[in-house]
């Protein structure tokens, strides 16, 4: 029997951790739970939810910290004996995404790596901008595999070197597994924007938009997450009785329940590959209004589950949301249902039966 080992060390858990569990519980059910090792932080946060799977689950004890990279450094000979013994009896190692000891324990592998590229680089104003490229330039390099998660980062890989031999495309959303949530279709709908407040995800365009639908009395907002976006200046410019604004981090359940109770995600996003929060939107029949930036469409169905934006701009984010009735809230919404279902049970994994 093929053995598997999902690697993904962080303390703090992220949608590195999520999407590691999930693979972990997609992967168990087209290999089997015997076949599936997971090796987690033993910070996780999600680790307690990964225990209640069928598979193995692991914690490492490690150091691995990008803010603390001399305590990561001197820990490597530990962390890689970590690593060799999770890996034991494995025939291949899966990367779920990268983190700070990821490239330097990957390179004294040996097993075959399978390295899973939620980005080709770097969001504009992301963390370590420079390390992120150089790390996964080692990564891609002594991966045998490198998974994109949808056609868009497949080109994107190949125009940063990666060769397309390698590369294999099995969609972010094939990992989300279809959960029934009840649906609100009465009031105003219930527009949520949430996740990691960078930059690039648009809150501005958000906060200059909703102004421009203020004569409309069918929908509220709830924005929640934590970044230095949200800071005191945007919570002011945010101030309206329809507006509801929840600072700080979120537990991947907490975001979940969000999730359920909204009608539709919004993803103003000025850059993107593909958003974790879309893909587990749809997982809960939810449509989104995404930008025209990445794969973004791509993962709404061109339009089909959600709506696109015309431009990356507060006027045509107001345009979009003024467009939307009930009947097409309704149309979309079913085929998120559908489209979630499809990606889940579509067998994106035979590869790795030659990995």
């Amino acid at each position: 029997m093929k053995r598997l080992l999902i690697w993904y060390w962080s303390a703090t858990g992220g949608g590195g951790s999520q999407y590691a569990v999930n693979l972990a519980h997609r992967l168990s059910r087209r290999f089997g739970a015997g076949a599936i090792r997971l090796s987690l932080h033993a910070n996780d946060p999600l680790l307690a939810r990964a225990r209640g799977f069928a598979f193995e689950t692991r914690a490492a004890e490690v150091s691995t910290n990008r803010h603390k990279p001399l305590s990561t450094l001197l820990a490597l000979g530990d962390s890689a004996g970590v690593l060799e013994e999770a890996a034991r009896d494995c025939d291949a190692v899966l990367l779920p995404m990268n983190f700070a000891s990821a490239a330097p324990l990957a390179l004294g592998l040996n097993k075959p790596l399978v390295y899973f590229a939620h980005d080709p680089a770097p969001h504009p104003g992301d963390y370590a901008a420079l390390g992120q490229r150089a790390t996964q330039a080692l990564l891609t390099a002594c991966a045998v595999r490198v998974v994109a998660m949808s056609e868009y980062a497949a080109r994107e890989l190949e125009r940063c070197g990666v060769t397309r031999r390698k590369i294999i495309i099995a969609p972010l959303s094939a990992v989300f597994a279809p959960r029934t949530a009840s649906f609100q279709n009465d009031g105003p709908k219930h527009l949520l924007f949430a996740g990691r407040m960078m930059a690039y995800k648009g809150i501005d365009l958000l906060a200059d938009a909703l102004p421009l639908i203020d004569a409309r009395a069918d929908w509220r907002v709830t924005i929640a997450g934590e970044g230095p976006t949200l800071d005191d200046a945007m919570r002011a410019r945010l101030c309206d009785e329809r507006v509801e604004v929840r600072p700080g981090w979120m537990s991947e359940a907490a975001l979940e329940d969000l999730i359920a109770v909204c009608d539709i995600l919004l993803a103003p996003y000025r850059s993107a590959t593909q958003s974790g929060v879309v893909a587990q939107a749809l997982a809960l029949g939810r449509p989104c209004v995404v930008t025209p930036v990445g794969a973004l469409p791509e993962q709404i169905g061109s339009g089909r589950a959600g709506w696109i934006m015309t431009n990356v701009c507060a006027q045509s984010l107001a345009s979009t949301l003024s467009e939307i009735t009930a009947s097409t809230w309704r149309e979309k919404l079913q085929a998120a249902v559908s489209m979630s279902a499809q990606s889940w049970g579509h067998d994106y994994w035979g590869w790795l039966d030659e990995v």
